[in-house]
């Protein structure tokens, strides 16, 4: 297992039961259609230069669920 992946995980472990499920949810979800996904070599440098970023915003579960709604997803 990776170092991020364990960490990862260890970070779902502290959710409330819910938020553990949604993430599994999300992982299966991910496993299941890996194959239809396509991330550009840029697309992934920029996804790292994100993550990197001690100062980015989070939002909530919440908040993403209504950001995607506003955007007719």
């Amino acid at each position: 297992m990776s170092k991020l992946l364990r960490d990862t995980l260890k970070q779902v472990e502290q959710l409330p039961e819910g938020e553990q499920d949604a993430a599994a949810v999300a992982m299966l979800d991910y496993l299941a259609h890996r194959r239809d996904l396509r991330v550009s070599d840029d697309d992934l440098a920029e996804i790292r230069r994100r993550r990197a970023d001690r100062n980015r915003k989070l939002v909530s579960h919440e908040e993403a669920r209504a950001r995607i709604k506003r955007l007719g997803a």
